[in-house]
């Protein structure tokens, strides 16, 4: 799977692991490894064919293998990824005594339903640490589910290495093709922009992206929006755009958008709940328009288009971003929540 919550662990992981810490990982699902792990690693995958199972019983039959790896591993800490898994390993981890961390990564807003949700609420507060990703994340986390050790530490950056080539008038976004994501109001902004001379990239994949490639001709945009899939290296089509767009309705701490800060494009995020007003000075160094607001995100396209200095300068200022995420120092403070329960 290529989801940031699998590139997020895969980086701390092989980013520890070269320190000389000794790291496993626990799968609770058979998939395809979309990332690269160091061949010091030790993966772990569950002998159960999830198809055959509700999630509930999956779940259940799970619990064994959990605490047979776990046992046989037998862990200083382990940090636990997901907001859909992390009230399971609470639960699979009881009276084993080591101590788990738990983080999530999703927009505070979402409600996972009524078993997911309680499940967090009486299971986080037996986590020795709950690692949120943005203050509203931790204030949310700490009314929801009574959890005293809430710390806050954004995502650290994956630096895109930027390709020298000339600049051309493209727009790109990057994320997971799924509603929350926001794609159909870009792609209808972009519909109405001034400047018909200029493209649209689409990266990543998901559930709805028929759908997107159905606007996109009923909108007769066949030629000027390019699908490009799942890529494991874009930083040549980031490096090559003018215009980065984060049409999300809701994130938790969007990777994409720090990412294509630090590239540097100059950058339009909506303004959704949460992670983009930690991340952007509206107007300094990116610009925020309301969440699934057509008009205003063609306005602030068009302003952009056809304003260099202002390109220029939020791209400079976007820069900066490379020393405030800086991925080994957000890396080392995980290290030290860690390892000091």
């Amino acid at each position: 799977m290529g989801g940031g919550t699998e590139r997020d662990m895969s980086g701390l992981a092989n980013y520890y692991c070269r320190m000389g810490i000794k790291v496993s990982i626990l799968l609770l699902f058979k998939f395809d490894h979309f990332y690269s792990i160091d061949e010091r690693i030790k993966i772990f995958e569950p002998d159960l064919d999830r198809s055959k199972f509700n999630k509930y019983l999956y779940s259940f039959r799970l619990i064994p293998y959990v605490r047979k790896t776990l046992k046989s591993l037998d862990p200083e800490v382990i940090f636990s990824f997901g907001e859909w898994f992390n009230p399971f390993v609470l639960l699979a981890t009881m009276g084993l005594n080591y101590p788990v961390f738990v983080r999530d990564g999703m927009s505070p807003a979402i409600k996972f339903g009524f078993v997911l949700d309680t499940s967090k609420k009486i299971l986080y507060r037996r986590a020795a640490g709950v690692l949120a990703q943005t203050n509203y994340a931790a204030s949310t986390i700490r009314k929801r589910t009574n959890s005293k050790n809430v710390v806050v530490i954004p995502n650290p950056l994956n630096l895109m290495d930027y390709v020298v080539q000339p600049k051309k008038n493209h727009i790109v976004t990057l994320g997971r093709l799924s509603k929350e994501k926001g794609h159909k109001f870009l792609i209808r902004a972009f519909a109405k922009i001034d400047n018909q001379d200029w493209k649209l990239h689409i990266i990543g994949d998901g559930p709805v992206r028929p759908e997107l490639e159905d606007l996109t001709k009923n909108l007769g945009l066949t030629n000027k929006v390019i699908f490009h899939g799942h890529m494991k290296d874009f930083a040549s089509l980031l490096s090559e755009s003018k215009i980065f767009v984060l049409p999300s309705l809701s994130e938790g701490f969007p990777n994409a958008l720090i990412e294509a800060m630090s590239v540097p494009l100059a950058c339009i995020s909506s303004d959704c709940i949460a992670g983009p007003r930690d991340i952007i000075v509206n107007g300094e160094n990116g610009i925020l328009v309301e969440p699934a607001n057509i008009e205003a995100l063609t306005g602030s396209l068009n302003n952009l288009i056809k304003d260099d200095d202002l390109q220029k300068k939020l791209s400079e200022n976007a820069y900066k971003i490379r020393e405030k995420l800086e991925y080994n120092r957000i890396a080392d403070e995980f290290l030290e929540v860690l390892s000091n329960f």
